[in-house]
């Protein structure tokens, strides 16, 4: 995915087009041009309009006609599914640098991404999270680096409601997602790693699956209680 590794102007509209197809209409124009609405949110909110899907399933994008500058000077483009993070830029900078704070301070911290990585980074996030075609697998640290063989590591800093240790990675067809395990699912004795492989739609994972199979859960597979969210449960 030439895209993700060298990243451009035009990756996001790239990468969704690769993953999701385009809609058969046609791309869906943007109406907002005015306000102070940065070029790289309206391109990212036609390009996610052209697939004809939808293309957040966890965390979301502010939609353009609620995009607003608060008092703090800060326009609010990415909001966490459980409203306890915001990600925003200031209104008075051109760097579009990307901010985050948390629901209970006031603080705003840099992310270190700038708006255009940022939603790139977001987009293949959600990618992953929305896959029908993935899988999860509780790896040893000591088998991690060959159930990766073929991925590349892509150059996005955890965000700040993931863990620390979280990597998102690429293949020529695929994404993969390595993080620390959830409550309950580590080992004693033994680092384990939570990886997720996905595919687009369309495409299958059992090339990555077929080595991986002692490494899955039992639990793989089984219906998810309706109010856990995906990261909670994420086989």
């Amino acid at each position: 995915m030439e895209e993700l590794l060298n990243p451009q102007s035009d990756s996001i509209r790239r990468f969704l087009k690769r993953w999701y197809g385009s809609a058969a209409s046609g791309e869906t124009a943007t109406p907002f041009e005015a306000l102070e609405i940065p070029h790289e949110i309206l391109d990212w909110h036609q390009a996610a309009a052209s697939t004809g899907v939808e293309v957040a399933f966890q965390d979301y994008p502010v939609a353009l006609s609620d995009l607003k500058r608060s008092d703090d000077g800060m326009i609010v483009v990415w909001v966490e599914n459980q409203n306890g993070y915001y990600w925003a830029i200031k209104s008075n900078r051109e760097d579009h640098e990307v901010f985050f704070r948390e629901d209970a301070s006031s603080v705003w911290r840099d992310t270190g991404e700038k708006l255009d990585q940022f939603l790139l980074h977001c987009t293949v996030r959600e990618a992953i999270i929305g896959a029908e075609s993935k899988f999860s697998a509780l790896v040893p640290a000591s088998a991690i680096q060959d159930a990766l063989a073929g991925f590349t590591p892509l150059p996005y800093r955890p965000l700040a409601n993931e863990s620390p240790a979280t990597q998102l990675l690429c293949s020529s067809n695929a994404l993969a997602r390595v993080a620390t395990p959830p409550v309950g699912y580590s080992r004693r004795g033994e680092r384990i790693w939570l990886l997720t492989i996905a595919t687009a739609p369309g495409s299958s994972v059992r090339q990555y699956r077929a080595s991986l199979e002692r490494y899955i859960p039992a639990e793989a597979g089984r219906p998810r209680p309706a109010e856990a969210s995906i990261e909670d449960l994420p086989f």
